[in-house]
């Protein structure tokens, strides 16, 4: 077999070179951009690398000489060892000879470039010898940078499907050991990451009300807190402050303790009607915030009956389904499903102080096709909360991969 690389300004330069050297059998194995090597590249037209293979055999024979001999075999014939069958074959025969036939040319295979040989080529000796040569060349998601990064990625715990989508077509070939690249493919993976969150903050809702939800003990209702503070202290709107109460004992001393703080009565509410006549009254607020109790997500009867509350409001509402990060990403997974039926918007993760894996934030957000609206830190009100964008988010991710060395330290 020979194989040949070439390094051209386009496809078609690159095919007229490989035709010229290699002939029209040749077959594309792969194709991938000139590796930057030098700040200058950065600033000018990237070349392509393509690399080709032909069967030396076909390549050595002119095409007007007439051959009718089988293709020789991979393996010589040897004696049959001891305890073996002598009707085994210790040769790998093609099923059918190979032939050309005087002036007649096989069409040229190189303007449509493969990765993988077809199941129908599977049976020429020669795509199968190839394919063991793209297989030891092969893994490049685990080598080099890519494999770096991909090792990265599985310790944040971000699901190995994303992991694929991020990384592929990556330019696995930049040199790991060059800091300029590790900046490049940092800004790839981090456009990449991006790229897909961004369709879920498409959506810009301008609601007035603003419902937070979700499992007993993620602080659901200091997170509400922080952002009832930012707008009523900082942006100085007019905010109200209602709590659904049913079941837990104490869940209203809670936003009773920060409405005194900024000077806001709360309205605590024990049914769907009386919820619907509490916003109305709240009618001439900028923003009215709606606190409940924490359910667990595994309680049927519990998850419907907070569904009832949420359809109680009557006007356009944002659902914020508030999760606490250090979580195990399946429960994360399981808990965001199972409040889907009542309808939430966005998604706040809290406690990001308390774990260095943030993998499953990227992971709940692709599960939902929903963005992550705000993160918090501590329990400083209002300064620990931050909004996100898919840059900011992006940003998170990246920054909370732990390297080799954080290990070591």
């Amino acid at each position: 077999m020979k194989i040949k690389k070439v390094v051209a300004a386009d496809m078609q330069q690159a095919l007229q070179q490989i035709r010229r050297e290699l002939g029209e059998d040749a077959v594309i194995v792969s194709t991938a951009k000139e590796p930057i090597r030098s700040i200058r590249q950065l600033f000018g037209p990237r070349r392509i690398e393509v690399t080709a293979a032909v069967d030396d055999h076909e390549f050595n024979v002119p095409v007007q000489q007439k051959i009718e001999a089988p293709a020789p075999p991979l393996l010589l014939e040897s004696p049959v060892p001891a305890g073996r069958d002598e009707n085994a074959k210790s040769v790998v025969e093609p099923e059918t000879p190979a032939r050309i036939i005087p002036g007649k040319l096989v069409p040229a295979r190189l303007p449509e470039p493969i990765m993988e040989i077809s199941e129908k080529s599977q049976n020429n000796w020669f795509n199968i010898v190839l394919q063991q040569e793209l297989n030891k060349g092969g893994g490049k998601m685990d080598s080099g940078l890519p494999g770096k990064w991909k090792k990265l990625l599985q310790r944040a715990e971000i699901n190995e499907v994303i992991i694929e989508k991020l990384l592929k077509d990556m330019p696995s070939n930049i040199e790991q050991d060059d800091s300029l690249s590790e900046e490049i493919f940092r800004a790839h993976l981090k456009k990449r990451i991006i790229d897909l969150v961004k369709i879920a903050y498409a959506s810009k809702s301008a609601a007035r009300i603003h419902s937070f939800i979700g499992p007993t003990g993620v602080g659901k209702t200091l997170t509400l807190a922080k952002l009832a503070t930012k707008y009523k202290v900082v942006e100085k709107k007019r905010i109200g402050l209602i709590t659904v109460y049913n079941h837990r004992f104490g869940i209203t001393e809670k936003l009773n303790y920060y409405g005194k703080i900024i000077d806001v009565p709360v309205d605590v509410v024990m049914t769907p009607g009386e919820l619907t006549r509490a916003v109305e009254k709240h009618s001439d607020k900028d923003i009215v915030f709606i606190d409940t109790e924490g359910r667990p997500s595994m309680n049927r009867s519990q998850v419907l009956e907070l569904h009832t509350f949420m359809g109680a409001v009557k006007e356009t509402q944002s659902i914020h389904l508030v999760l606490s990060a250090p979580t195990k990403n399946r429960d994360l997974i399981r808990i965001a499903n199972d409040f889907l039926p009542i309808g939430y918007d966005k998604i706040i993760f809290t406690k990001l102080d308390e774990t260095d894996t943030y993998g499953s934030m990227l992971n709940v957000s692709c599960d939902t096709g929903l963005p992550v609206g705000y993160v918090t830190r501590g329990q400083n009100v209002p300064d620990d909360i931050e909004h996100m964008t898919p840059k900011r988010f992006a940003d998170i991710i990246i920054g909370g991969l732990v390297t080799d060395e954080d290990y070591q330290s």
